[in-house]
């Protein structure tokens, strides 16, 4: 076969003329804003234009690009309208027509202000920081280092009813958390990436993906137990109770673990901690008997964090009211051991590792060498470690094989930031800990520390009523973003072409975030004919390019090709590129036989048109039985856009 044309027909997502994010008359909650638009013919880069009114007389950014993403971080406000438009860049530096235009409106801050206090800016690792917000507003929002708001999910006072709580993000940037009485996982364009089954109450602490690509989190569970006897037994007899601490007989409140399946939504797993925990090992204090006389319930485990290991095919379970971090076996459910006090606190007599006198704690989670990280809440610290006054401690342990336990790394905070409930810490990529505190209900603050427990910054909510319950810090926003552009695509006469670069189809893949990504590939021929199919996935570090190719098996017959790709975890970017190839074993316009439209074709059909040289049919480009100048000018065009390209 003499040459190859791979013809363009429809194309999904990318490739085709035309502008895809943010979307015409789009409201955003965010000034970083994700610019997303279609490759286009020949184009070796990109003029994108934004301007504060529809005819661009006041431009506020006109900047080059190379791939069809930009992300602008810099000049956008709140409340405000954006008008945005792009133009193909040629390899001589001319422009297109613009491809399009279209608006989008950045809608009110909402979120409170930050203080934020720089105490060794040159340690803080870069990065962004995102929390979930109790009060004054449930809400999630994306702060940067000096506290500038960045992105918020919305009210539902004032919008739609995702006002929400975020409780976990992943490693791959995927964001988890509560909206009304559902689990979510929603993404920064606030799209529901998935959502529990409407007939099930979730609880607010914890949601996850599992490896497997289901979903676990908390649900609440009620069983009957005993009063406990104290100061408050009077009032509970005063209700026609028995309250002598034996006697089953009040409704107790505690977490199942549950596992849905991710397409069904069916439950396919659960763990029942009534089934696993004796109901006489509980608190007797004063505190939670009295919530309870009030609320009408016994708040007994408050189960608040899991974390999975898929190596080890555990889980990891934090149960604040019992002062335990309990290993669990997946899927028996048997309880390995359980971190926690010692015996004479009365919860339990077989606790390992009672010397660490640990209470009320949050946000456990494993590390390497099996150890874990959590947040020390301290509430009964006063009592446990003989602190003058209760003490949160951010705590790095480590788990023996024999079942004892060493400190790694631990960081007392001050008497302000006590945190009496909530709280949260994540080990960062530069060896610090982001620590999240309550401090009191008043200062509430999070940190930045390093391994030599040296605070290198701060930022704290102006809002003395605010409530957070978990921070993370984050390389960037949009961990999905990613782009594709197909190499060799230009025009010919019969339209948008891709030309085979060294006998191979070549697309280039550039990871737009601050993850690194791997990226799931699927290629197929529909007839085999050509290509054979592949399935394939290639790792991209953040902010890089990576290229993917696949060898033409030589055939005259059509057929069909698609593309699909997409990060893993977060499948709902998939990116499909579907096109037709067909063979030509003639190439219109090569007149001298090599292959390729040069001068010296151009040549050779000047003589034709003036009759200096026999007629030939590849001269004919236009195919209307004659050779004449409208001929020459379409080879002439050709040229001049494969030398642009």
């Amino acid at each position: 076969m003499k040459n190859i044309l791979i013809l363009l027909l429809s194309i999904t997502s990318i490739l085709f003329s035309g502008i895809l994010i943010p979307e015409n008359g789009r409201l955003i909650k965010t000034v970083h804003v994700l610019f997303e638009w279609e490759q286009e013919v020949d184009a070796v880069a990109y003029n994108l234009q934004i301007s504060t009114d529809e005819s661009f007389n006041d431009i506020i950014s006109d900047i080059n690009v190379y791939k069809t993403i930009h992300i602008e971080k810099n000049i956008l406000d709140w409340n405000d309208d954006y008008y945005w438009r792009v133009r193909s860049i040629y390899i001589d530096n001319s422009f297109s027509i613009w491809v399009d235009q279209s608006m989008f409106t950045i809608a009110p801050s909402a979120l409170q202000n930050f203080d934020v206090s720089f105490y060794n800016e040159d340690l803080i690792g870069d990065g962004l920081i995102i929390f979930g917000q109790f009060a004054p507003d449930l809400i999630m929002g994306v702060i940067d280092k000096y506290g500038n708001e960045i992105w918020n999910s919305g009210v539902p006072e004032s919008d739609h009813q995702l006002g929400s709580l975020l409780n976990h993000v992943s490693k791959s940037g995927q964001l988890f958390g509560k909206s009304n009485t559902s689990a979510i996982q929603i993404n920064y364009h606030e799209d529901i990436i998935w959502q529990s089954p409407s007939n099930t109450i979730i609880d607010l602490h914890e949601v996850q993906q599992l490896p497997n690509g289901n979903y676990m989190s908390f649900v609440p569970i009620f069983e009957y137990g005993p009063i406990a006897e104290g100061w408050w037994t009077n009032q509970f007899r005063a209700l026609g109770y028995e309250a002598d601490g034996q006697t089953i007989e009040f409704p107790w409140l505690a977490q199942r673990i549950v596992e849905w399946d991710k397409d069904t939504g069916e439950e396919v797993w659960s763990w029942n901690p009534f089934e696993h925990f004796d109901i006489f090992e509980h608190d007797t204090g004063g505190e939670l008997w009295w919530d309870a006389y009030v609320s009408g319930r016994f708040d007994w485990i408050h189960s608040n964090s899991f974390y999975f290991d898929q190596e080890e095919s555990v889980i990891y379970v934090s149960h604040r009211h019992l002062n335990k971090i309990s290993k669990t076996a997946y899927p028996s459910g048997e309880i390995l051991w359980s971190i926690g006090l010692p015996e004479q606190y009365g919860f339990g007599n077989d606790n390992i590792c009672t010397d660490l006198l640990f209470s009320w704690q949050h946000h456990v989670q494993l590390l390497e060498n099996s150890e874990l990280l959590f947040f020390d809440n301290g509430n009964l610290s006063e009592t446990l470690l003989g602190d003058d006054y209760p003490t949160s401690r951010a705590r790095r342990i480590r788990v023996n094989q024999d079942l004892t336990c060493d400190t790694i790394w631990e960081y007392e905070l001050p008497e302000n930031l006590f945190g009496p409930g909530t709280g949260s810490i994540q080990l960062l990529e530069n060896g610090n800990y982001s620590i999240y505190t309550l401090g009191g209900y008043v200062d509430c603050s999070i940190l930045e520390v390093t391994p030599d427990k040296e605070l290198v910054w701060k930022a704290e909510a102006s809002d003395p009523t605010s409530s957070l319950y978990r921070a993370y810090k984050i390389p960037s926003m949009y961990p999905e973003a990613f782009s594709v552009l197909a190499g060799g695509y230009t025009q010919d006469i019969t339209g948008p072409v891709i030309e085979l670069s060294g006998n191979e189809l070549v697309f280039n893949i550039t990871n737009h975030s601050g993850y690194t990504n791997t990226y799931n590939y699927n290629f197929e021929n529909s007839e085999g004919d050509w290509f054979e199919d592949v399935v394939g996935e290639i790792s991209i570090a953040p902010y890089q390019t990576e290229s993917i190719s696949f060898i033409p098996i030589q055939t005259d017959d059509d057929t069909e090709v698609l593309l699909s790709i997409y990060p893993n975890h977060h499948n709902y970017a998939e990116k499909q590129l579907n096109f037709s190839i067909v063979a030509s074993e003639e190439l219109l316009g090569d007149l001298n036989d090599d292959d390729r439209l040069t001068i010296a074709d151009i040549i050779l059909m000047v003589n034709m048109v003036l009759d200096l040289e026999d007629n030939q049919n590849l001269a004919d480009m236009n195919q209307d039985g004659g050779i004449n100048i409208l001929d020459l000018s379409i080879l002439i065009n050709i040229i001049l856009n494969t030398n642009r390209s």
